[in-house]
This record gives structure tokens, C-alpha cells and sequence, in this order.
């Protein structure tokens, strides 16, 4: 069983739980979990968990966020993005590079942002989108996010090209809408590529180009071809899987690299043990406080996910455990 994560540049067109199908098929890895689904139109950083990682997803760092966002002028989409039907249109006043970062730079910081009617943001245990297809008007309120740069990288007669870095949570569909607005026209997004989500860059990512010809046994096939096979055909013959996952090594990150946010103690095995054993973990990282979380390392080893109590040392996760075993009680 694989126990790491792995981060798919997903392409536009495919659904994330495509992408996740795949690697559960590819890997033989029935626990496959993701951080944060992109939406079938967007490209770029898709984190994925495998095997007892997937207990791990809670323990994530992913406050930052980098987004290269394509915006084009003139039209505005009730979905905020290209799959939906157009419902304004406005003039494109000339615009100029200096003007527009100017604009950009008038977003910068805190503010709230409603979540738009077509996303899986819950009300009364239903996704917004689901109100939005019936032709219902929910309100939610806003909640706040940060946006700690909004840098133009293109410019043309109709589009904006701009890269975000923001909170979670921030729905770029909505800051594309509002950028459009304050230029005195309409908007949409019109292509999105996650370039960062926490810990995992474009620079970890695996393609899906490059993960099918991992796995083909016959070079010269598309990935679709390889990964997607159509309903009714038979799929193309694939390499043996401990060599695909052999490849596919270099690419994996290690649960300890991915919780790097957190700071750690080097326990020695007699501690291992005793974790292991259900006792809570007993030094503690300089600096940790009531409520703060850190990890218990072995080596380059990861054994636990730990965090400081008014009562002390608590352990919340073991690697390799479903749960910490519960201590007897006393007779």
C-alpha cells in the first residue's frame, strides 16, 4: 500500500473524482482521498491522498492558494465561469496595464465574498448549485477572505490574465466578476489553473500525459486512451503495477514533507512504543502552546500527529493507525 500524497496537474474537461478514479486504479490504492476538487473546466494542482494518509487530510496547512486566472470582458455567465449561459453584457472601455493594476491593487487584503449560487457551499444540507438549477434564489452570507496579490500578467482588448495568491476559500469566479466590474464592464472567468494548494506546487505535479505513459505497456496512446478507456472497449494493456508504482516514486510526498508547517520532536523507539501503545507523547517542541499541534518523528519517520491540552499531551492521529488505541482503565 502507497502512504503519501501525490499531485496531479489535472487537465480541463475531466471531474476530480476522474482524476481520483484513476489513481485508485493505477496505484491499487482503494483509500484515495483529495484535499480540494477543481471544477471539471479548471487545470493545475489537484493534491491527492493515498492509503492511511487520507487521515491526514485534517492536518493540512492550505491557507495559501495560487491561482493564474483568465478573465474575459464584456460578458457575464450566471455560473461566473465558461459553462454557463450568458446574462450581461457591457462595453470594454480602453484599458492600460497601469490603470488595471491599480484596479487589482484595490483588492488586495481582507474583505467578504458571498459564495456564488452555483457552488457546493451548504444550505439547509443542500449544495447552492442544486437551489441554482431549480431557479431558486438562496442567500448566504459572505464570509471573509484575504487576497495577498493580484498581479496582471496579460493584457488585451477582452481578456485579463492575473495571478492570485489567496485564502482558502476564496472563490475566484467572484473576484473575476468584481475585477470586471470596477473596470466599468462584465465578466467571467474564462480559464483557471491552481498553480499552489498549501504545501503542493506545480512542481510536485505529475501530468496525466506523463502518468499514462507510466502506465501503457504500448507507447504512442494518448492518456485518455490509456486512463479513460470509452464504455464497451477493452483497455489497452498496462505495464505491471509495482513497476508503475516504482516510477512513480520520485513523484510521491512524503506525509512529513506535507506537514512541514508544524514543528516536530525526534522521539527514540522505547517512545515509539509507547505512542504506538496508546500513552501520550511526553517532551514537547520549544514553543508550543495550549491547542498548538505538532508531530512526533522517528528518524525521517512519521509517527504521529500530536497536540498540547490544558491537561497535556494529547495524541490525535498515529501513522499507520486508523485510531490511537484507548488506554485501560483502572480496575
Amino acid at each position: 500500500m502507497i502512504d503519501a500524497f501525490l499531485v496531479v496537474d489535472k487537465p480541463a474537461g475531466i471531474t476530480s473524482h476522474d482524476v481520483v478514479a484513476v489513481v485508485r486504479a493505477v496505484t491499487g490504492t482503494k483509500k484515495v482521498g483529495h484535499s480540494g476538487t477543481l471544477d471539471p473546466f479548471a487545470t493545475g494542482v489537484l493534491a491527492l491522498a493515498l492509503g492511511a494518509t487520507t487521515r491526514l487530510l485534517q492536518f493540512l496547512d492550505e491557507s495559501i492558494k495560487v491561482y493564474d486566472a483568465t478573465i474575459r470582458l464584456g460578458t457575464a455567465t450566471d455560473t461566473g465561469d465558461p459553462t454557463g449561459e450568458v446574462i450581461r453584457s457591457a462595453a470594454i472601455p480602453p484599458l492600460e496595464a497601469g490603470a488595471v493594476q491599480g484596479v487589482l491593487d484595490g483588492f488586495l487584503g481582507e474583505r467578504m465574498q458571498r459564495p456564488p449560487a452555483f457552488s457546493a457551499v451548504k444550505h439547509k444540507g443542500k449544495p447552492l448549485y442544486w437551489y441554482a438549477r431549480r431557479g431558486e434564489h438562496v442567500e448566504v452570507a459572505a464570509r471573509p477572505i484575504t487576497v495577498s496579490e493580484a498581479r496582471l500578467v496579460e493584457l488585451s482588448p477582452d481578456h485579463l490574465r492575473v495571478q492570485l495568491t489567496c485564502s482558502r476559500g476564496t472563490y475566484a469566479r467572484v473576484l473575476a466578476d468584481e475585477i470586471a466590474s470596477a473596470l466599468g464592464t462584465a465578466g467571467h472567468l474564462e480559464a483557471l489553473a491552481r498553480l499552489r494548494s498549501g504545501p503542493f506546487r506545480m512542481t510536485d505535479a505529475v501530468s496525466m500525459d506523463a502518468l499514462g505513459e507510466l502506465v501503457s505497456a504500448e507507447p504512442g496512446h494518448t492518456w485518455q486512451d490509456v486512463l479513460l478507456p470509452r464504455r464497451r472497449e477493452e483497455r489497452l494493456p498496462w505495464r505491471p503495477r509495482d513497476e508503475v508504482i516504482a516510477a512513480l516514486a520520485p513523484r510521491l510526498v512524503r506525509p512529513l514533507d506535507a506537514l512541514g508547517h508544524l514543528p516536530l520532536i525526534d522521539v527514540d523507539e522505547a517512545g515509539v512504543r509507547r505512542v504506538r501503545n496508546g500513552h501520550a507523547p511526553g517532551e514537547l517542541p520549544p514553543g508550543v502552546e495550549v491547542g498548538g499541534r505538532y508531530l512526533l518523528v522517528h528518524g525521517a519517520d512519521l509517527i504521529a500527529v500530536a497536540e498540547q491540552t490544558a491537561r497535556g499531551p494529547k495524541v490525535l492521529r498515529v501513522v499507520g493507525q486508523d485510531d490511537p488505541p484507548r488506554r485501560p482503565r483502572r480496575p
